[in-house]
């Protein structure tokens, strides 16, 4: 099995992928897996695309699909990354950290968060905290443009639920899952650490990508995913297939 893998997940922002790539590869150890899936952009990827960069381009079928296609892919890795096209990475020692972390607390998934919460009144924290120099960090509500899992995520609970559109509500569902799954180790469902998020810069966080689509496409879409996420809350299913559709 590869030690890591990362992914970045790509929509129609071709103007600034080849200089993602460039600050992922900038930011990551020797010998990391690297990997584009491209949701069915319309124009041509490949010349953005590293030659030593996979590049998997599937049908227009929404991010939570595409990050399926990102699992898929990085199934023969430990630690795996998952990054937006609006993420980049501005400093090296970001994956480091989140590995880290991992080892030290058990914990198999971290996102960022809305929210910088200093983690607090949680016991199985406190020693963490006074030996490690890391500072975890919650909020209400993760955001989709980052995750870092290990292969347990993907052996215990699989992947997202395509069922979700566009975008919006399925990285918080599949979260919620990994929770209930016993594989994140404190009562805090969405965290991050404070030393790794600010070593990435966000660009157009809602422009370009899918947020060119019509206003009222969007609209119906995640009016659609919150009738999804609220009818699934309702079964006890844990696992998912890393399926598409």
């Amino acid at each position: 099995m590869l030690r890591r893998g990362i992914a970045i997940v790509h929509y129609d922002r071709n103007e600034q992928l080849t200089k993602l790539l460039d600050a992922v590869k900038n930011s990551m150890p020797v010998g990391t897996k690297i990997v584009v899936c491209d949701d069915g952009t319309t124009d041509p990827v490949e010349p953005h695309v590293h030659k030593d960069v996979i590049y998997i381009k599937g049908p227009n079928l929404g991010v939570a699909a595409n990050k399926n296609r990102a699992l898929w892919a990085l199934q023969d890795c430990h630690y795996i990354a998952i990054l937006e096209d609006d993420l980049f990475p501005i400093e090296k020692g970001w994956f480091e950290i989140y590995e880290d972390v991992s080892s030290l607390t058990q914990n198999h998934h971290f996102c960022r968060v809305q929210g910088k919460e200093i983690m607090g009144g949680y016991p199985n924290f406190e020693k963490f905290l006074k030996n490690h120099s890391y500072t975890p960090i919650f909020g209400s509500s993760p955001r989709g443009d980052f995750t870092f899992i290990t292969g347990e995520v993907l052996r215990k609970v699989g992947g997202f639920n395509p069922l979700f559109r566009g975008a919006g509500y399925a990285h918080g569902e599949w979260s919620d899952r990994i929770a209930r799954a016993k594989l994140i180790s404190h009562p805090a469902k969405w965290w991050d650490i404070m030393e790794a998020r600010d070593k990435f810069k966000q660009k157009g966080d809602t422009e370009g990508g899918r947020w060119k689509r019509p206003n009222q496409e969007i609209k119906n879409q995640l009016k659609g995913n919150k009738i999804t996420i609220k009818r699934l809350q309702k079964t006890n299913y844990i696992y998912h297939p890393l399926s598409f559709e």
